[in-house]
């Protein structure tokens, strides 16, 4: 066919005429130069054989200019239901060729619009594949700052220290999507690290343990995670949790060390550029490991941290009693007016009990002034464990008097019992001498026994001297 092919369709069809022709005008000059007389089978013979020839040409000039078409036909019928422009393979060279080859121009052009269309989706989809990673860092960003700015806003509605790191860790745990998190403070010159605060669903593991009484741990210098990050002042991150090799596993937290997956800790850092601690952000859930991107939110959580951390080293040097640990009295009296004020507004039940320790005079004479201070101190300690967060308590030398909001008589009267209790089964030695404490206790109530709050301080140290001048060791109630 391709003999065909290379000349026009025009030269075909006139070569395809001539050969139709040629054989009967040769037998017919034969015949009739030589004059040869044929038969009527002879005749019929012939037309048929000049049929045949003409058809055989017919056929193939005309499979020559379709079998080309055909083939254009389906690739521009594949082009239509497929969209896919493959080039026609064609070696004619005739007019169907140079249709041929418009439609393979036409395909090319089709293609490189293909690829230039695909590159520019492609580098939509990356553009807007970083818009929206933008657009979710900004919205992670956005809500991490509002994160920040609810913690700062109750840390500012309390000085309570307890309350504050709560505030910071559960925050944590919920922002941040982790199982649970834990504040511990650092004693440089004994190189412990004890825990302040621990937050999440890991809390039942020290449900035993009250919040001043959490275990400490024993800190070696580059020691586990927590001495690389207090040595190098840098947060760090170990998704392999305990498995990691520069995990130290503490025998008072063994059930727990095993359940830790990963692990972000963070260094609490002053303002004086003092390290106060550590922050531990436990088992992040989605994504299951703690990252980069994580770290800025952390260390604000930690600057919160050391905020509270030097505002209630400061609140206590200022408002706290360096002996005994309670309210100082300037603080406390200023509690006393407000609640005074309080009780008689709203006729609430409002209690003072004022202790005072029985011979104090000879305790101090028979010991020294190191003596008597830690004397008050365990005082002091003992009373601010007995106290409601609403309670407050103050001392002056060996008194002792506890504000107690909505609590009525027989509530005070436990409660100087309980402070009895706690210090009759506590030993005092100095030297070769052995001490027991005893105290009087005078107790007033608004309104049980005075009808004026403002009379209450009064009223208790008067009911305090009843109880001394009965012997002491006692409680005496005031009464009209």
């Amino acid at each position: 066919m391709n003999l065909f092919r290379n000349i026009s369709i025009k030269t075909r069809l006139v070569f395809a005429f001539l050969i139709s022709a040629i054989f009967p005008l040769v037998v017919f000059g034969y015949v009739t130069i030589e004059n040869v007389t044929i038969t009527k089978a002879t005749a019929v013979l012939f037309i048929v054989m000049s049929i045949f020839i003409a058809i055989i040409t017919a056929l193939l000039v005309a499979f020559s200019i379709i079998s080309p078409l055909q083939i254009a036909q389906s690739s521009i019928q594949a082009f239509q239901n497929r969209k896919t422009a493959t080039p026609i393979k064609d070696k004619g060279n005739d007019e169907i060729n140079e249709i041929i080859c418009d439609i393979n121009a036409l395909y090319e052009n089709w293609n490189k619009e293909v690829i230039s269309l695909g590159k520019r989706q492609l580098k939509l989809d990356k553009e807007n594949e970083q818009t929206n990673q933008r657009n979710s860092e900004m919205e992670s960003q956005i809500g991490q700052t509002r994160s920040l700015l609810k913690v700062a806003q109750e840390l500012n509605t309390t000085f309570d220290f307890q309350t504050n790191c709560k505030t910071i860790l559960d925050e944590a745990v919920r922002a941040l999507n982790i199982q649970w998190a834990s504040i511990l403070l650092l004693d440089p010159s004994a190189h412990d690290l004890k825990v302040a605060c621990v937050r999440g669903v890991e809390r039942s593991l020290l449900e035993d343990l009250s919040e001043d009484n959490y275990p400490s741990v024993k800190l070696k210098p580059n020691e586990g995670i927590a001495g690389l990050v207090i040595k190098e002042r840098l947060p760090l991150i170990a998704n392999k949790g305990h498995k990691d090799p520069r995990y130290k596993n503490y025998n008072e937290f063994s059930n727990r060390d095993k359940k830790i997956a990963s692990l972000l800790c963070v260094p609490i850092i002053s303002k004086n550029d003092n390290i106060l601690g550590i922050i531990n952000f436990v088992n992040r859930q989605i994504p299951p490991i703690f990252k980069n991107e994580d770290i800025p939110y952390a260390q604000d959580l930690a600057t919160l941290a050391s905020l509270v951390i030097d505002r209630n080293i400061f609140y206590n040097e200022l408002f706290t009693d360096d002996i005994t640990g309670l309210s100082a009295h300037n603080m406390w009296t200023a509690y006393l007016k407000e609640e005074l004020a309080r009780a008689q507004r709203y006729e609430q039940t409002l209690s003072l009990v004022t202790l005072d320790v029985d011979n104090f005079d000879n305790i101090a004479q028979s010991t020294n002034a190191d003596f008597v201070a830690n004397l008050l101190g365990a005082i002091g300690k003992k009373v601010s464990s007995l106290l409601r967060d609403s309670d407050k308590a103050t001392s002056n030398q060996q008194r002792f008097t506890c504000l107690l909001p909505n609590t009525d008589t027989a509530g005070a009267v436990f409660f100087a019992g309980r402070v009895k209790e706690a210090l009759e089964n506590q030993d005092f030695t100095f030297g070769n001498n052995r001490f027991k404490i005893t105290f009087s206790a005078g107790i007033a109530t608004f309104p049980d026994n005075t009808s004026e709050a403002k009379e209450l301080l009064q009223n208790s140290k008067s009911a305090i001297v009843e109880a001394h001048k009965a012997g002491g060791n006692r409680a005496c109630i005031y009464s009209n």
